[in-house]
């Protein structure tokens, strides 16, 4: 298993969190699939940092391809965002299958991975994607467990600020 390590956004707090995201759900997974991303060649930035594809040609076979899992999730509760109960929204985290190798990536606990207690949900602060996807605004802090009680918790061991990571479902709502 090939096993790599993305740079995200970080936030210092919840309330940043919050903001950052395009849409906040809490909602349980129904099926995965694993899918081949292809980076597209876009030029919103001139930043390298905030634009990885900056300075790359269309085409030029310069991008690798990156497996990544997508979930459906059915959404039990929005936060913030269009979405409404019942709807099935699709979300994307890195790790699959690529060029025949498994990839994880280091800091991303899989959906279909996890195993959710009897009545809780994830809580998902993700970011909206053109073609209708979704992704978490970071691995660790966008991607949380509800319990029955509503109390959050990472699905691991985080390496982030947990000043930025909510203890309770009550700290996401607005």
């Amino acid at each position: 298993m090939d096993q790599l390590q993305a740079d995200y956004p970080t936030y210092s707090s919840v309330e940043q969190a919050v903001d950052a995201a395009d849409l906040i759900v809490t909602g349980v997974p129904v099926a995965p699939s694993e899918e081949t991303l292809q980076p597209s060649v876009t030029q919103r930035s001139n930043d390298p940092y905030a634009n990885p594809q900056y300075g790359a040609v269309e085409g030029a076979g310069t991008q690798q391809e990156l497996g990544v899992t997508v979930t459906s999730v059915r959404v039990e509760r929005v936060l913030k965002g269009k979405a409404h109960v019942g709807d099935i929204i699709r979300v994307s985290q890195v790790g699959g299958q690529s060029d025949g190798q498994s990839v994880h990536e280091a800091h991303t606990t899989l959906l279909s991975e996890h195993e959710l207690g009897e009545g809780d949900s994830f809580l998902l602060l993700l970011s909206a994607f053109d073609d209708g996807t979704y992704d978490a605004i970071n691995p660790e802090i966008g991607v949380l467990e509800i319990s029955k009680d509503g109390a959050a918790r990472p699905l691991g061991d985080t390496s982030v600020d947990s000043q930025a990571i909510g203890t309770s479902l009550s700290e996401y709502e607005r």
